[in-house]
């Protein structure tokens, strides 16, 4: 099985890297719809309100990949295969009440003109963790064209929810609304494609294992967020107005990278899940990084090649002192990315180790940055750049060279407790 896995799997990751790709285009568009209709006043609560949302629509991805662990073909021939729909609904639900409550609280925080704003973001959550869980039973039998599509169904119903926005001039209020009902045809078009891998095993763990296991991939994804994009946040905090906004406008190339290559991380989530040795995981996981690294290369020559034509479309000439950063930025998001491989390949054993190292070198990153390097936007590259690299080889040290022990909630493990039972 692995073999196959390994063979299909460059192809299956060039289609899901394609389409999260046209998927990221289409958000940039939504954005960019958003905004013009809108106005800058009105754009920064929904920005503000939108962010909020970003972040409790993280265990969507955490399901992603908790859900895929446990779909590998072994987990199905010992029926021990989940569908996760219940316990993502509930989390959902969950997460959605406690914003309604809330919702006096942030309308006055973030300045907006009603709380319906945050009701109408409250009610996309469960459609949201739900598809998440939808995509991880895709991803996890390989069903890479269907789950592309998912993405390609998310992404272009919001798309045509900002068409309708500026078409009728919508408020705040009223893009959250659209927004909800785009969310409500994506899980409509999830279900479908997933319809007939929706059976559980008859063997599928308790809903607390599953709940154990969100919680450790919630931190695991909070803490390659804090390594990877408070650096921002730092550079506004110690630099001028103006240094801080060239640092922002490169970053998002080192955002370019990092979130282009996402598909690799995911892809390798049922191979790694499904495989039983150390040197079918180190093969998976160096060709992985190779391939991450590639990427990132390509858009750093890009960056180092062509920075004046790349900041005058992404930010104009106000933005001209960014041009020499561009290449650094793209620098640090291709080690980010290398991180990610990494995190998603523990996260797909069971194995939070490099958990621990990410949330340590992100406290590490912001005490330098905010307490000695701190002089330009170079310094804060190198110094966010150098930890990542620490990260990095930190992850690949911990590549399995030989044999592996099967993590406390693997197949292999749960396989060798039934037979010690019978």
């Amino acid at each position: 099985m692995f073999s196959r896995t390994r063979r299909m799997l460059p192809t299956a990751g060039l289609l899901l890297g394609v389409a999260m790709g046209l998927a990221n285009v289409m958000g940039y568009v939504f954005v960019a719809l958003v905004s013009a209709t809108l106005g800058p006043a009105d754009f920064g609560g929904y920005s503000a309100l939108n962010t909020y949302g970003i972040l409790l629509a993280m265990p969507a991805g955490a399901f992603q990949v908790i859900v895929a662990r446990r779909q590998t073909r072994t987990h199905r021939d010992q029926h021990r295969h989940v569908t996760g729909l219940g316990t993502s609904l509930v989390v959902g639900v969950v997460l959605a009440a406690i914003t309604i409550a809330l919702a006096p609280l942030l309308r006055d925080l973030l300045r907006l003109e009603t709380a319906s704003s945050v009701v109408w973001l409250a009610l996309m959550l469960p459609p949201m963790t739900v598809t998440g869980a939808l995509q991880g039973v895709l991803l996890g039998r390989e069903a890479y064209a269907r789950l592309s599509l998912v993405y390609l169904v998310t992404a272009g119903t919001r798309l045509a929810a900002a068409g309708v926005a500026v078409g009728w001039r919508f408020d705040v209020a009223e893009v959250f609304a659209a927004t909800f009902v785009a969310s409500v045809a994506t899980i409509g078009a999830a279900l479908a494609l997933a319809r007939r891998d929706l059976g559980a095993g008859t063997r599928a763990p308790r809903i607390l294992e599953l709940l154990d296991d969100l919680v450790r991939s919630n931190v695991a994804l909070a803490g390659l967020m804090a390594l990877s994009s408070l650096d921002v946040v730092l550079a506004r905090t110690v630099l001028t107005d103006h240094d801080s906004g060239s640092y922002a406008l490169a970053a998002l190339f080192g955002k370019v990278v990092f979130w282009g290559t996402q598909f690799v991380a995911l892809a390798i989530v049922p191979a790694l899940a499904d495989s039983r040795t150390g040197g079918q995981v180190r093969t998976t996981l160096h060709r992985s990084a190779l391939g991450v690294l590639l990427i990132g290369s390509a858009v750093s020559i890009g960056c180092a090649l062509f920075p004046g034509p790349l900041v005058a479309l992404s930010g104009g000439s106000a933005f001209v002192d960014a041009e020499p950063l561009l290449v650094w930025a793209a620098v640090v998001g291709t080690l980010w990315a290398i991180v990610q491989v990494w995190l998603f390949a523990g996260m797909s054993r069971g194995d939070h180790v490099m958990t621990v190292v990410v949330w340590f070198a992100a406290g590490v990153q912001a005490v330098l940055v905010l307490v000695a390097f701190n002089s330009s936007p170079y310094e804060i590259f190198a110094t966010v750049g150098t930890t990542a690299g620490v990260v990095a080889l930190i992850g690949l040290a911990r590549v399995p060279r030989g044999g592996m022990t099967p993590a406390p909630d693997s197949a292999e493990t749960a396989e060798a407790l039934g037979m010690t039972r019978e």
